[in-house]
């Protein structure tokens, strides 16, 4: 396919439904296809240490569904903590190997420090910048877990929501560069094939919206 061609993909920012139309658009089904496609799909909405979320867990679950009508062999998760979200990110990792088409599709908190984009399990506390390493997930980490023998990786962030625990490590605990809105994530971290899209555009913030489901 022509999306296959491409040397890399250009970041998307801002996009409405991106998920649902990317994959409409650029992954068809063949039902007699032999590609191989992997996703982890993980939504987060009832956090322990700041206000919950109404539509993560919602959006996840819709993707999640969508996905497997795609051809998809989906490990997904809902509302887990640090140690349940690692057990999926290695179920994924195993799975993802030499697959033709790794996708990851987060709903949640997030949040960046000096660059450096993180994801929230439910329990994360974040009462300092020791906590980022025992208490978040780093994106850089599950780009890694993508990369292993795939040649196409899609990656949907909806996680630049107003977060309060961002402020925490911005002002408590005296953390420069944290913010809730994520950062752009170089190209060169996802290699060849990989194309990000965020629900905001870099450094701002995506809200979860008064419906269902969320605007992104």
């Amino acid at each position: 396919s022509g999306l296959r061609r491409r040397a890399a993909f250009g970041h998307l920012h801002g996009l409405r439904l991106a998920g649902l139309v990317a994959l409409a658009l650029l992954l068809p089904l063949n039902a007699a296809s032999a590609e191989r496609r992997v996703a982890l799909v993980l939504g987060n909405s009832q956090y322990q240490h700041a206000p919950p979320l109404t539509n993560p867990v919602r959006d996840a679950e819709a993707v999640a569904g969508r996905l497997k009508t795609l051809g998809f062999d989906v490990v997904s998760g809902f509302d887990l903590t640090k140690l349940q979200t690692q057990a999926r990110i290695a179920q994924f990792a195993k799975q993802v190997r030499g697959a033709d088409i790794a996708l990851f599709f987060y709903a949640g908190h997030g949040l960046q420090v000096s660059g450096r984009n993180y994801l929230l399990p439910v329990d994360a506390a974040l009462e300092d910048e020791t906590s980022l390493d025992f208490e978040a997930v780093s994106v850089d980490f599950i780009l890694r877990q993508m990369s292993r023998e795939t040649s196409i990786r899609l990656v949907f962030l909806d996680a630049c929501r107003d977060n309060p625990l961002a402020d925490v490590l911005a002002k408590s605990a005296g953390v420069k560069g944290a913010s809730s809105g994520l950062a752009e994530i170089p190209i060169e971290n996802g290699g060849a094939g990989t194309l990000v899209a965020f629900a905001a555009s870099p450094n701002q913030l995506a809200y979860d919206g008064s419906g269902e489901p969320s605007p992104f």
